[in-house]
């Protein structure tokens, strides 16, 4: 080869080594082009109290999908409101007025363009009416916590026909049992009240109140006064999906950062108590603790010691990534909400001289990229019906029902616990933060979540025997 060529060809690998490297900078001016997103379809509308749930297909080439909304037909990019931009395909718009039709369509966006929009969908939110037996129709997930002789956890999922017949599609105990036991759920019954049993008439087993939304059911049991139980039991919602990019993931800078959480806890065996944390998600997946509050004071886990993931089904797992300290327990099993707020799981924690079980309830702040949701009094306001497990010292579990007003002044009107006690425990007054974390000045053991679509409350505290509870109150 002579002079000349070696200098072509020089130049040829030269300006193609160039090539590749301005390709790979964040400042080249030409990058990959994945080509136009294509047209989301399939979606629909599924309404509520006060709010929406859109579903729709994944949409090839999408990075991600703008939802916009009008309350006048003929929605589009120009004449709606653009309400949010989210990596999954499934979104809930609450805060709508009930009685007002609402229109929505959504669009594909990636780095080259923005899709047309998908066909428009109308809904109209609307105080939903007596419950009827049709509303527990369908699969149900449950997550049950036992506390006392027979300490463990349960968990599985449940189909319910519209008669109240129960069929179990699977069940697993903390012994590796994955028989469930005769006394659990052998049917489900709704009152026009919410007011959910195992049985029509006569002394249920399991008694419970299902949410205003009519996806989650929380109940305590008990087939032996020696080993209450709370359970809590979330609908699969067809059509709904999970991924770990749109659920479990950060939302990067431009996003506004971490995915936030809160999470309430409360153990049964051995060490029962309770456990508070505050964290946040990278879009690593990867969990950072900013606080970390249980009595006996553990160590907090390290940075990055643990991630989440979830199946298309909702299913969620936590695991080790090897950083330390490590957590004492990882959730191996966690179901998320249909509305991608809560995730509820349990566990067996072996590092202590004999097994504990955990029931842990994860609340998200935040739920979509820069996401503007607050909270005051006014939300906190109103009539709850409260199932509460107490581990420890007396374990026992209890229902009631508490009103709350505007200045968090929370009034017990009725209570029922296990050993039979119907004296109302005393009011107190609570105190809640703009991001929904619930206190009292009274106890600072006390501390709670208000939930992002403000229907629900977890608190935890330790009471003046020892005895270390959570409860979970269903706005009514």
């Amino acid at each position: 080869m002579n002079n000349w060529c070696r200098n072509i060809l020089h130049i040829v690998l030269t300006l193609i080594f160039c090539l590749q490297l301005c390709a790979c900078s964040g400042d080249a001016p030409w990058r990959y082009d994945p080509g136009p997103p294509d047209r989301p379809t399939g979606l629909t509308a599924t309404a509520d109290n006060g709010q929406v749930a859109l579903n729709w297909s994944t949409a090839h080439n999408a990075a991600e999908y703008a939802i916009y909304f009008s309350t006048t037909p003929g929605v589009s990019r120009t004449s709606g409101t653009k309400i949010a931009t989210v990596v999954g395909t499934s979104y809930i718009q609450a805060g709508l007025a009930n009685g007002t039709t609402y229109y929505f369509v959504v669009t594909s966006v990636n780095s080259n363009s923005e899709s047309a929009e998908s066909n428009q969908v109308a809904a109209t939110p609307e105080m939903l009416g007596p419950y009827v037996q049709a509303d527990l129709a369908g699969t149900w997930n449950f997550s049950i916590l036992v506390a006392g002789t027979n300490a463990g956890w349960m968990r599985g999922s449940v189909t319910v026909d519209n008669a109240g017949a129960v069929a179990f599609n699977s069940f697993l105990d903390s012994t590796g049992h994955t028989q469930s036991p005769v006394y659990l759920l052998p049917a489900l019954f709704v009152a026009s009240d919410g007011r959910v049993r195992d049985v029509p008439a006569g002394t249920p087993t399991f008694q419970g109140v299902m949410a205003l939304g009519r996806k989650m059911i929380v109940a305590h049991a008990t087939p032996d006064p020696a080993s209450p139980m709370i359970a809590i039991l979330q609908k699969q919602v067809p059509g709904v999906m999970f991924s770990d990019a749109g659920d479990v993931q950060g939302f990067g800078n431009t996003g506004g950062g971490a995915r936030r959480f809160i999470y309430s806890q409360i153990a049964s065996g051995f060490n029962p108590e309770w456990e508070f944390a505050a964290g946040q998600i990278g879009k690593d997946q990867k969990i950072k603790y900013t606080s970390f509050i249980a009595p006996s004071n553990p160590a907090q886990p390290g940075d990055k010691a643990s991630m989440l993931n979830i199946s298309a089904d909702g299913m969620v797992t936590e695991s080790l990534t090897g950083a330390v300290p490590q957590p004492a327990a990882v959730i191996d099993r966690g179901v998320m909400s249909a509305d991608k707020s809560i995730i509820v799981g349990t566990a067996t924690d072996t590092s202590g001289a004999a097994p504990r079980y955990l029931l842990r309830i994860y609340q998200m702040e935040n739920i979509i990229p820069n996401d503007p949701t607050t909270f005051s009094m006014a939300d906190l306001a109103g009539a709850y019906d409260l199932r509460t497990l107490l581990t420890g010292v007396t374990p026992l579990s209890a229902a009631g029902s508490i009103v709350i007003n505007s200045s968090g002044s929370a009034a017990y009107t009725a209570y029922v616990d296990s050993t039979g006690t119907t004296s109302l425990p005393p009011d107190v007054n609570l105190a809640m933060d703009v991001s929904g974390v619930l206190s009292t000045a009274a106890d600072p053991t006390a501390l709670g979540k208000l939930s992002y679509f403000k229907d629900m409350f977890v608190i935890t505290k330790t009471d003046s025997r020892g005895a270390c509870s959570l409860s979970i109150g269903l706005r009514r």
